[in-house]
């Protein structure tokens, strides 16, 4: 009877450990996942090779652009300046994404936006991306993550991340937007 006993309890004690070890455990792509910069509006974030700074968010019906390009729908519509920190080999903005519970929305291409933008050594250049939204989401939490490419193709460095939480429903949404021009950063 004590024999059995003690196998119980040694069984229990190492099922006890193996759950343990499996919740400390990080996932498969835990070496591949990006280790990315906080960043807070009207602040400068600083990561390798991306400086960046969120001016302003804007929840609004209709975007526009300054060489006549408009469309309706739920925009945010996101003002930033952005320079490389060390070099301008890749400098391209090239992540640009705002994710909302399991949902990722990639900035717009259409009008003059800031997507892909060429950005210069230590000079911010500035302008605006889009995020064209459905209606259902613009009540909760959305988190803007930005980055610039590494070596490989579809790659962006994982310590060249900046990401800045966005509480939608506290932005007021406007009729209509404009999108500010790609140029040098005052």
């Amino acid at each position: 009877m004590k024999k059995h006993v003690l196998i119980w309890l040694a069984t229990t004690a190492l099922l006890a450990c193996a759950w343990g070890i499996s919740k400390a455990t990080l996932p498969d792509d835990a070496p591949n996942a990006a280790f990315p910069t906080v960043a807070q509006i009207g602040e400068e974030a600083a990561t390798r090779n991306l400086v960046a700074t969120v001016t302003d968010v804007h929840l609004a019906d209709r975007v526009t652009d300054v060489k006549g390009w408009s469309a309706d729908g739920t925009w945010l519509v996101v003002d930033l300046e952005a320079a490389t920190g060390v070099t301008q080999d890749l400098g391209t903005l090239r992540l640009a994404e705002l994710t909302i519970g399991d949902r990722t929305f990639s900035a717009t291409d259409r009008g003059t936006t800031f997507v892909e933008q060429r950005l210069v050594t230590g000079v911010p250049r500035s302008g605006s991306l889009a995020f064209e939204l459905p209606d259902d989401v613009t009540g909760g939490r959305a988190m803007l993550r930005l980055g610039v490419p590494g070596a490989a193709v579809g790659e962006v460095l994982r310590d060249a991340v900046i990401e800045l939480s966005i509480d939608l429903a506290a932005l007021p949404v406007e009729a209509e937007v404009l999108l500010d021009e790609n140029g040098w950063a005052r």
